[in-house]
């Protein structure tokens, strides 16, 4: 299984990074490897994390530090 990360999202991580960067490097590149270390994971385990289906059906979300990733799994037909 594959994931693909949305604009927003893209949006999002641009500004968190941003933050990190400024004030700690290590801490922000730490925070991408977690980061896509958890996004790996979710594609083995899609129905780990939290649902969110009062906002969402198809949302389940996993936590890292302080924030939530969000994940809608999307069947796409080839």
């Amino acid at each position: 299984m594959q994931y693909a990360i949305s604009l927003e999202a893209t949006q999002d991580l641009d500004e968190i990074l941003d933050y990190f960067l400024s004030r700690n490097i290590e801490a922000g590149e730490k925070f991408i490897r977690e980061f896509n270390k958890k996004c790996e994971y979710l594609t083995s385990f899609p129905n780990i994390g939290r649902s969110y289906a009062n906002l969402d059906p198809n949302l389940r979300g996993i936590s890292l530090d302080n924030y939530i990733i969000f994940i809608v799994f999307m069947k796409i037909s080839l």
